[in-house]
């Protein structure tokens, strides 16, 4: 019994699971789906479940901060809780790289004075969660 206990550490220690990604898959381009799927839906927790612990996205226009963790993405995104149900993004353009998704995301849903923006969303998955997001400026 106690060799059966050994046994099953070591292997666990030396063969470690991938980390418990957000959907069925762990794949990049699954996991980014998933995450987009969780945004349309409103669904902030399983929003969250899309990210690393120490997620951090990135503002390239400089406009705002950095977002750093789990509790300040949930944070940041508690208004997609309330957010009326037409609003969503469509990926209108999609390339993968290795662990990187490159999303060209058209934004529907708004005031027709604010049309349909489009707006560039590049993600880094690793061990089927997203690391690092990247906003590029959109002008």
């Amino acid at each position: 019994m106690r060799s059966a206990i050994v046994l099953g550490l070591m292997t666990a220690i030396l063969f470690p699971l991938p980390a418990q990604g957000c959907g069925k898959s762990t794949a990049p381009e699954a996991v980014v789906q998933t995450q987009v799927d969780a945004y349309n839906a409103h669904d902030l927790e399983r929003f969250v479940q899309c990210y690393a612990d120490d997620i951090t996205i990135h503002d390239l226009s400089g406009k705002d901060p950095p977002v750093k963790g789990l509790a300040e993405l949930r944070k940041d995104y508690q208004w997609l809780t309330k957010a009326p149900r037409e609003y969503r993004v469509q990926i209108v353009k999609r390339v993968i790289v290795g662990r990187i998704v490159v999303d060209v995301e058209r934004v529907l849903g708004l005031p027709k004075e604010k049309g349909t923006p489009e707006a560039l969303a590049i993600f880094e998955v690793r061990d089927g969660k997203i690391r690092n997001v990247w906003f590029p400026p959109s002008d």
